[in-house]
C-alpha cells in the first residue's frame, strides 16, 4: 500500500512538472529568455551609453559600431524600404561614431537620438516580416517576428524620452500576447491576430512621426 501511494505522488509530480513546463506561462518564460540572449542592438547600444558617460569613448565608439554591423546585416534581407531605412541608420551610427571616438560628442543626447531611431526601424523591419510571414501563414514566423517588433519599439521610446501613447501601449502588449499563441500554434483567432499586427503599424508609423527627421 505505502509502494503504491508513493508511485501514485511520483505520478502526480511528474504530470505537474509536464503542464508547468508547457503552460502558456512557461512559453512566456522562455520568451522572456530567448530575448534576453538576442538582444541586439539594444546591448550594444546600452554599453556604448555607458562607456561614453564613462568617458571611455574608444570603447564607445566600438560598440555604437557593432549596432551599425548589425543594421546593416539585417538589411541584407529586408524589403525595399526596410532596406533604405537601416542603411540610413547604420550610416548615421557610423558618423555618430566616428565623432565619438573622436570626443566630438559633448552630450549624450546626441546617442540616444540615434539610438532611438536605429531601434525604430529594426522594428519597422521586424513588424514587416510578420505581415509577410502572416500571409505566408508561418504562424511561428510571425508571432516570433511580432515579439521582436514589440521589443524594439518599447526600446525606440526608452531612448527616444518620449513616453508611448496609450494606442501604442496596447499594440505592444495585445502583440506580445499574440504572439506567444502564435509561437504555441494555440488558441489564437485569424481576426484578432489581423487587427494585433493593424495596431503594430500604426503604432510604429505613429511613433516614427515624433523622432524621423523631416517627420513631424
Amino acid at each position: 500500500m505505502k509502494r503504491m501511494i508513493f508511485l501514485m505522488a511520483g505520478l502526480f509530480a511528474f504530470l505537474s512538472s509536464y503542464q508547468a513546463a508547457f503552460s502558456p506561462m512557461a512559453y512566456s518564460l522562455t520568451a522572456q529568455e530567448d530575448q534576453t540572449h538576442t538582444a541586439q542592438p539594444a546591448s550594444d547600444f546600452q554599453k556604448a551609453h555607458e562607456s561614453f558617460l564613462g568617458k571611455d569613448f574608444k570603447a564607445s565608439a566600438a560598440e555604437i559600431r557593432k549596432g551599425a554591423d548589425f543594421l546593416r546585416k539585417e538589411a541584407e534581407s529586408a524589403g525595399i524600404q526596410g532596406k533604405k531605412t537601416l542603411a540610413a541608420s547604420a550610416k548615421e551610427l557610423d558618423k555618430l561614431a566616428d565623432s565619438v571616438e573622436k570626443g566630438a560628442v559633448k552630450s549624450d543626447k546626441k546617442l540616444k537620438g540615434a539610438f532611438s531611431r536605429a531601434e525604430h526601424a529594426v522594428a519597422n523591419n521586424e513588424y514587416v516580416k510578420a505581415t509577410d510571414s502572416w500571409a505566408r501563414k508561418e504562424t511561428k514566423e510571425t508571432g516570433h517576428a511580432l515579439n521582436s517588433a514589440a521589443e524594439h519599439m518599447e526600446q525606440a521610446a526608452d531612448w527616444s524620452g518620449h513616453k508611448l501613447k496609450a494606442g501604442a501601449s496596447k499594440a505592444i502588449k495585445v502583440g506580445r500576447e499574440v504572439s506567444g499563441k502564435l509561437v504555441e500554434g494555440t488558441r489564437y483567432v485569424p481576426e484578432e491576430v489581423g487587427k494585433a499586427l493593424e495596431s503594430m503599424g500604426d503604432a510604429i508609423s505613429g511613433f516614427g512621426k515624433k523622432i524621423l527627421p523631416g517627420k513631424k
